[in-house]
């Protein structure tokens, strides 16, 4: 019975929806119906047609300006990926020669240090023959001193009769010459010749005495200070040094000059100059006294060579700054 009841209900169910179906496609025909007369009205109205025409017109024109702003566009991007790739070359032509720049620095660096330390391990081993060749010389010298001292009836050695010059081919110090004394020291500029073996030894400043240091600066002496001491103080003391001195310096052979100058100018003020009979003693001497003490103050003994002691030697005139040696008269031993 139920069923029976349902099938109409369908029926008219599906009938309302074929309607609503129809109506719907009636309503679009009509439609487009109505929109065809429209435009085909239009289409026949010369209004309508000329609107049509300044729209196609104006769309042509906007067709063409947006195809010359694409195309401008399109250039300027041209141009600016042109420029774009123009500095990106010079900024990678700059970045090369920099960084080549930069290598050939560090390649010219990496040059002047591997010199420099070619240079450097050159004057090493340049420095290192010279000692050895200083170690070994000396050793020989040492020897033949030593077979010298030992054979008094050897004559002197070839070696030892030579010269030392401190600027070998510059002119000789004239000064130093006459005096083997130079207020300008190893800073000359011209030579100082010294021999390797003499009879005569010099020990610069072996004698200090008070009054030569206030002669050399009077202008900061007192007269108190001045009149403390005097010639007859400076000659007792120089007796009393001598009387020192003597015996150790006389105990290497005989003694046949023995000077001391008086200057008060530092680079020849109480330097001693002791003259032996024979060469081997003054060897003897200059061995035993290198680098001993007295008064405190250490030794430095060379050997001299005096040509002319009249000459060197000037006597007492009373000039602090006599370019001769000023000498003490000969000790009273």
């Amino acid at each position: 019975m139920e069923a029976q009841m349902k099938r109409p209900r369908t029926w008219r169910k599906l009938v309302k929806k074929l309607q609503r179906k129809k109506r719907r496609q009636k309503l679009a025909r009509d439609r487009d119906k109505k929109l065809e007369e429209e435009e085909l009205q239009k289409r026949n109205d010369h209004s309508y047609k000329q609107w049509l025409e300044h729209q196609e017109h104006m769309e042509e024109l906007q067709r063409i300006a947006d195809e010359k702003e694409q195309q401008e566009n399109e250039e300027q991007w041209l141009r600016r990926e042109l420029l774009a790739q123009k500095q990106f070359q010079r900024e990678q032509q700059m970045r090369l020669a920099e960084e080549k720049a930069q290598e050939e620095l560090r390649e010219q660096q990496y040059k002047k240090l591997k010199e420099l330390e070619e240079a450097k391990k050159r004057q090493q081993e340049e420095r290192q023959r010279k000692a050895e060749e200083a170690a070994k010389e000396l050793e020989e010298t040492i020897k033949i001193c030593d077979e010298y001292l030992q054979d008094p009836g050897m004559a002197t050695p070839t070696r030892m009769q030579g010269y030392i010059e401190t600027r070998p081919g510059e002119k000789q110090c004239e000064f130093y010459k006459k005096t083997q004394c130079c207020r300008f020291g190893y800073r000359c500029s011209h030579s100082h010749t010294r021999p390797l073996l003499s009879n005569i030894i010099l020990i610069r400043n072996f004698f200090q005495h008070r009054l030569l240091d206030q002669q050399q600066h009077e202008e900061y002496s007192s007269a108190e200070e001045q009149l403390e001491m005097g010639e007859g103080d400076l000659r007792s003391d120089y007796d009393e040094f001598c009387a020192d001195v003597w015996p150790e310096l006389e105990q290497f052979g005989e003694i046949v000059n023995f000077r001391t100058a008086r200057n008060v100018q530092p680079h020849a003020r109480g330097t001693v100059f002791v003259e032996y009979k024979h060469k081997r003693s003054a060897l003897k001497a200059f061995i035993n006294l290198q680098s001993r003490y007295y008064a405190a103050k250490r030794l430095n003994v060379e050997f001299a060579h005096i040509t002319h002691w009249r000459t060197a030697v000037c006597g007492h005139s009373g000039s602090l700054h006599q370019i001769c040696l000023d000498g003490f008269s000969p000790p009273r031993v």
